[in-house]
């Protein structure tokens, strides 16, 4: 399950690396990098988080798993 959580975070870091110019894909300064988990594909019902950054260490909460939203928020 592990694995397929990372292999899911990669691809959708993947994938907004090419949707996006670089310059807006990541804000400039340091940046903490949350992915959101829901249950539905509305993502209306939040089940767990993962984050990292700002020279902090990682963590997560929940079920890793479902529909994702990523988020990039400066510190």
């Amino acid at each position: 399950m592990l694995r397929r959580g990372m292999a899911v975070l990669a691809l959708s870091v993947a994938m907004l690396g090419l949707s996006t110019p670089p310059a807006q894909a990541i804000p400039p300064g340091d940046t903490l990098l949350v992915v959101a988990y829901f249950s539905d594909p509305a993502r209306t019902n939040l089940i767990g988080q993962r984050w990292s950054g700002c020279g902090q260490p990682s963590g997560s909460w929940g079920t890793l798993a479902g529909y994702t939203t990523i988020y990039f928020t400066p510190c």
